[in-house]
């Protein structure tokens, strides 16, 4: 479950032959808005092995890093309802928004990796590869076609190496 950045991951991500994976892409999406919809996604009365989230991005433009913070707690917090493993993808990147948004997401990234250590959840870290700007589409944001493939075929992976 993500932000616009999981949009076009679906592909490598659902293909045939895998388990049941299901990508649920919110547009514009913030870590308060994947905690107040997981519940409509997530039922308690399925059960999930993998609860997968990559959000962040649009926090990182309006909020400070103690929001942040706190919205990231509260959707590990409605997480764990679940029982499912969890992992917190990092923030991606973003070009062409200066240099002080990618330290803060650097900054947001390095926290949540320690809570998520503290709290026994998963933390994927994409590391710096998606800050190629031939990676992104003109807006500096999204994904380009073939980095969507790419991350989808990333998370995939990592899916795949934690279920078993």
């Amino acid at each position: 479950m993500g932000d616009s950045l999981s949009r076009g991951t679906e592909a490598p991500i659902c293909r045939p032959g895998r388990e049941a994976h299901e990508v649920c892409c919110l547009l514009g999406a913030e870590v308060r808005n994947v905690t107040e919809r997981v519940a409509q996604h997530v039922k308690s009365t399925d059960d999930y092995l993998l609860l997968l989230f990559a959000v962040g991005t649009n926090d990182t433009a309006s909020q400070n890093l103690g929001g942040i913070q706190e919205d990231f707690k509260g959707l590990g917090m409605k997480a764990k309802i679940f029982g499912a493993k969890v992992i917190f993808s990092s923030i991606l990147p973003v070009g062409g928004r200066g240099s002080a948004r990618n330290r803060q997401i650097t900054s947001v990234n390095s926290c949540i990796l320690g809570w998520c250590r503290h709290e026994d959840f998963d933390f994927n870290d994409n590391g710096t590869f998606f800050d190629d700007c031939n990676l992104s589409e003109r807006d500096w944001i999204h994904l380009s076609r073939r980095s969507k493939g790419t991350f989808g075929s990333s998370l995939d992976n990592l899916v795949w190496r934690v279920l078993n």
